[in-house]
């Protein structure tokens, strides 16, 4: 059948999938400038179609009118539970709800739409209150009013066409002109779905990213962040646009430089449009898609596949280099997701002769693996509202209090050389963290204060005042005198070389003077011993890519000689393969060393 409607044509092709009379039903279209036509539907018989189920979903958001199903979260939400149908059939969930054939065909199908209507209506009760059943007569109900919508949308083609030729911004003010103000979103939607269908992932991508560099209007840039996460959260996309990954890692670490904006070239097998997007990111807010793909981290790393490879060692060292990159200046970049999968894995990785740390030193562990007290106390917060923050509530609110007693300064927080701007937006930051938190009253109040407190004090004393060291039970902290020559490091008497749970860059030589190694325990510090000449420190850091396990300061002037950590790992890959018992036996001891230190804790 030819018809130059495309409501007739669709209304045909229900007709004959209704009647099972044929293997498969398929609808093409041809516009103007189109050289050639596209797939708008395809269905299959039945007998020749796997059986797909679908994904269970922990979380979603309320609709309370039938525009909301429209809007990002929910199509998110809808998408995730029924992906195995979008990618079965090449669409997003956006397609799908403006396709009256493929939505005829879920209705049709009586095992994997109820059981996705009845996901939903769980999802929706759990939000509400209200009985599963009435949920479902709901979702029922609403999904015939798209349904409905979806056969009347012909007249959202013109607006498809016009995003080949116009920008987003353009074709959103001839919406705005001829609907109503409640109406265009939906209709917007309309048009990026016309605008896509037919088209393979990569090319899905490929107009996405186009809308987003051509428009200048926030309205429009958060259609086309929402549009290029609904396609990137797919699962066959990872295929077609990534070419697939060996290992989590190299997927996670493409991802991270792409929200970095640091991907500016691909392998050939990787889709062009991926650096366009990492260019994106460098020139906006995109956070539709950077949760898009910080979600992906986040589920990989709360689940138990092995990170780089087979080898232990291998996983750990990458799983401390990929926290480092998702390290921001108040906590983890994804947010409570990504704090609860860093302690989960953590808990699995760090832990000595393969068995898991207990969940209280995984938590201490996770946050020695944070820069600042600042990133601390992000990681705190986020941990809150999760399912291991819910469990180990007492945990949680230990490490909270025992961080909120330290504070003193807002250099307590940010290191000294962060800039005054960068410091208070890193207080607003983690106001908003605190505002997201599930914690007492009392708690929440005393860090609301401090917080408060904290940027009072740093608007009255201004930049360029030096702070005055804490007066609490912890180590004084004075700045260092990054005196460096040749290699070479000078302390001066009480000066700190590095303090515990920082990141280790260097092992240091000691060539004259004497430097304490200490210990936190509780808000006591511990002598552990006092090093000289000879000697070396900060090593294991080095070794094993953790976190520094104790600080050290001079106790007098001290020179030391610098040893870098390309440098030592050079020398530990030249003795891996000169004398691999050895190197074995250096890697051995320094975990045992690192779980007898966590034990005496």
């Amino acid at each position: 059948m030819a018809s130059s409607k495309r409501s007739e044509a669709m209304d045909f092709a229900e007709k004959l999938v209704a009647a099972a009379n044929h293997d498969g039903v398929r609808v093409t279209e041809l516009r103007e400038g189109w050289s050639t036509e596209q797939v708008i539907f395809e269905h299959l018989a039945t007998a020749r179609q796997k059986p797909i189920k679908i994904v269970q979903e922990t979380q979603a958001t309320f609709c309370k009118s039938l525009a909301d199903y429209y809007a990002f979260p929910a199509r998110i939400t809808m998408g995730r539970i029924m992906r195995a149908y979008l990618d079965q059939n090449n669409i997003t969930q956006l397609e799908l709800m403006f396709n009256v054939g493929h939505l005829r065909t879920l209705d049709r199908m009586d095992q994997f739409f109820p059981s996705a209507m009845q996901h939903g209506a769980q999802l929706q009760a759990k939000l509400t209150g209200q009985k599963k059943i009435d949920r479902l007569d709901k979702l029922q109900t609403v999904f015939e009013k798209v349904l409905n919508r979806a056969r009347k949308s012909d007249d959202l083609i013109v607006y498809g066409d016009a995003l080949g030729k116009h920008s987003l911004d353009h074709v959103i003010d001839l919406i705005e002109q001829e609907y109503d103000s409640k109406q265009v979103d939906r209709v917007v939607c309309g048009a990026l779905a016309n605008h896509l269908e037919g088209t393979n992932w990569r090319e899905k991508l490929n107009r996405a990213v186009s809308l987003a560099e051509g428009t200048h209007d926030d309205r429009g840039l958060q259609f086309a962040d929402e549009l290029i996460a609904e396609i990137l959260d797919g699962v066959a996309v990872i295929d077609e646009v990534f070419g697939g990954f060996q290992t989590a890692i190299n997927a996670w670490k493409t991802y991270m430089q792409i929200v970095s904006g640091r991907l500016d070239k691909v392998p050939s097998y990787m889709s062009p449009d991926l650096p366009r997007l990492s260019a994106l990111f460098a020139q906006h807010n995109l956070p539709a898609t950077r949760q898009v793909f910080m979600s992906r981290i986040a589920r990989g790393l709360a689940s138990t596949q092995a990170i780089s490879g087979d080898a232990r060692e291998e996983n750990r060292i990458a799983f401390v280099e990929l926290v480092r990159e998702l390290i921001e200046p108040t906590g983890l970049s994804g947010g409570p997701a990504m704090a609860e999968a860093v302690v989960l894995r953590t808990k699995t990785l760090l832990g000595e002769d393969g068995a898991d740390l207990p969940i209280e030193t995984a938590i201490r562990q996770a946050l020695y693996l944070m820069p600042s007290q600042a990133g601390r106390l992000g990681v705190l917060l986020d941990l809150t509202p999760t399912g291991v923050g819910q469990k180990y509530d007492g945990v949680i609110r230990q490490q909270l209090l025992h961080l909120l007693n330290q504070l003193h300064t807002i250099f307590d927080l940010f290191p000294s050389d962060i800039q005054e701007d960068e410091r208070l937006i890193g207080l607003e930051q983690l106001r908003d963290r605190l505002g997201m938190s599930v914690l007492h009253d009392d708690l929440r109040s005393s860090l609301s204060d401090s917080l408060v407190r904290l940027r009072e004090a740093q608007n009255e004393s201004g930049d360029d005042q030096v702070p005055e060291p804490s007066q609490s039970n912890q180590p004084e902290i004075l700045v260092p005198s990054e005196k460096q020559v040749d290699g070479q490091r000078i302390l001066s008497a009480g000066e700190v070389l590095f303090e515990e749970g920082d990141t280790g860059e260097e092992a240091y030589f000691i060539l004259d003077g004497q430097l304490e190694i200490s210990r936190k325990y509780g808000n006591k510090k511990q002598k552990l011993a006092t090093v000289g000449k000879g000697e070396i420190v900060g090593e294991m850091s080095l070794i094993d890519s953790q976190p520094r396990m104790a600080s050290a300061h001079a106790v007098e002037r001290t020179t030391l000689l610098c040893i870098s950590s390309s440098s030592l790992r050079g020398r530990m890959d030249k003795l891996a393969g000169d004398d691999q018992v050895l190197h074995f036996l250096i890697k051995t001891l320094v975990r045992r060393l690192r779980g007898l230190a966590r034990n005496t804790e």
